[in-house]
């Protein structure tokens, strides 16, 4: 247990929603002074645990069944390596078919948000060299402040102009159409940008139609799924 009863109320969520996402990432957010690093572990999981069932929840909605899809992080073999993922399926006709790379930046956002752009061009290099076929998403969620200082809690600085800066990149790192294009490029990338203190979902960022907002990227997600695996299935 983390202490913290939204991030402990997720594992008791039948069927959770964006919303509780948000708002139990914003606790851990405000909270995060005063836990352990093994509290803040434990948190992270339950969100990115989370966050795949909704992402999962949300595809069967617009009809994709993935009966083999498993959420929490596990890990799958990739053409370079290991990785942990956090959403995937696979099915005994055509291996890993789909595949969610769930990389928070909740802290310290100036620092991490370039480090996470890199790991999910990685992560889409790994998988697709062994999976060409697979859908990957890759799927970023950060706040829009953080603590002016590590562990101070007095003073926030907006984070805005850093996500405005990296929505171009990853633009460009998602859109991957098909299996003859680019490994590096993911099928459909996310940028979920929320407040910490309300767990609203930010309504400007990223601007609708760039392809990153949530349900942009679930609609992405199921139509490269469907065109890809939905005949064969």
């Amino acid at each position: 247990m983390t202490g913290l009863p939204l991030v402990d109320g997720l594992e008791s969520l039948p069927s959770p929603q964006l919303s509780d996402y948000t708002q139990a990432a914003s606790e851990y957010i405000r909270a995060a002074s005063g836990i352990t690093k093994g509290q803040g572990k434990a948190a992270q999981i339950k969100l990115s645990k989370t966050l795949a069932m909704v992402g999962l929840r949300d595809l069967r909605q617009l009809g994709i069944a993935l009966p083999d899809a498993v959420p929490g992080e596990h890990s799958v073999g990739g053409g370079l390596r290991a990785v942990q993922v956090d959403l995937s399926e696979n099915t005994r006709t055509d291996g890993l078919t789909l595949a969610f790379e769930i990389k928070p930046v909740h802290l310290a956002v100036g620092r991490a948000i370039w480090n996470r752009f890199g790991d999910i061009r990685s992560f889409a290099v790994n998988v697709h060299l062994k999976f060409p076929f697979a859908v990957l998403g890759g799927i970023m969620t950060v706040p829009t402040k953080e603590r002016e200082a590590s562990g101070e809690d007095t003073a926030w600085k907006p984070t805005t102009h850093l996500i405005s800066r990296a929505i171009d990149r990853f633009i460009r790192a998602g859109g991957r159409l098909t299996e003859g294009h680019a490994a590096h490029l993911l099928e459909a990338i996310a940028v979920l940008v929320f407040d910490h203190e309300t767990g609203v979902v930010d309504a400007s960022l990223p601007p609708v139609g760039s392809g990153l907002r949530w349900e942009e990227f679930i609609d992405a997600i199921a139509k490269t799924y469907r065109a890809r695996f939905e005949e064969m299935s």
